[in-house]
């Protein structure tokens, strides 16, 4: 999802409210909203195509170019996409723009790599805590994702926390040191239960009833 290069989407203000909307997504153009500290919300609109395929490239923690008429070219990042809970369309994208020398908030998807022998032999199971992790860093500095290697985790019990990460320069994490990313644990084995014994009532007994 991540990518190096940089990302550009073109937008037009817009001044369409209500039922307008219909229409504009009805001509593949996506309504928005460009806001940030110290800054006027603008409402805008971007194509929905092209809009997509930058969202792809970006997610919610990459920086995105967009350009809005002469303006010089603002900095931000995705931070909410509204879509159609039927059929999955896309309805509204929230941009936050931001300022470079300001650190900002976010969360960063966690990218696990390497394997672990014994999950892989099918002995024991890989508990996942956290998936992502809250950061605080300038824009610029905000990573793509945090890579964690299991490789070294090799017995049952062996286990990766927040305070075990290795950042990226500039990176503060705001997760708790010792909150769980990830843990070796033993393979829970599914046991079948031997069908219950009647109750001594429901015994019946010979010449009862006779």
């Amino acid at each position: 999802m991540a990518t190096n290069t940089p990302v550009s989407l073109k937008l037009e203000p817009r001044t369409e409210i209500g039922e307008h909307l219909r229409a504009l997504r009805r001509r593949g153009r996506l309504p928005g909203v460009v806001y940030g500290h110290n800054i006027d919300a603008l409402t805008v609109a971007v194509d929905g195509r092209e809009f997509a395929k930058a969202f792809l490239k970006v997610g919610r923690n990459q920086l995105v170019d967009l350009q809005i008429g002469e303006e010089p070219v603002r900095k931000a990042l995705v931070r909410e996409v509204q879509r159609n809970p039927r059929d999955g369309g896309l309805l509204h994208v929230d941009f936050y723009q931001v300022n470079l020398k300001e650190k900002i908030e976010s969360d960063v998807p966690l990218e696990f790599e390497g394997e672990v022998e014994l999950v892989v032999k099918g002995e024991a199971d890989l508990q996942h805590g956290l998936h992502a992790l809250k950061v605080e860093c300038l824009p610029t500095d905000l990573p793509p994702v945090i890579l964690v290697d299991i490789s070294g985790l090799k017995e049952v019990d062996d286990e990766i926390r927040v305070k075990d990460l290795k950042l990226p320069a500039g990176v503060e994490v705001l997760d708790e040191p010792d909150d769980l990313i990830v843990k070796v644990a033993a393979h829970r084995e599914e046991v079948e239960e031997e069908p219950a014994a009647p109750a001594a009532a429901e015994v019946p007994v010979v010449g009862e009833g006779e």
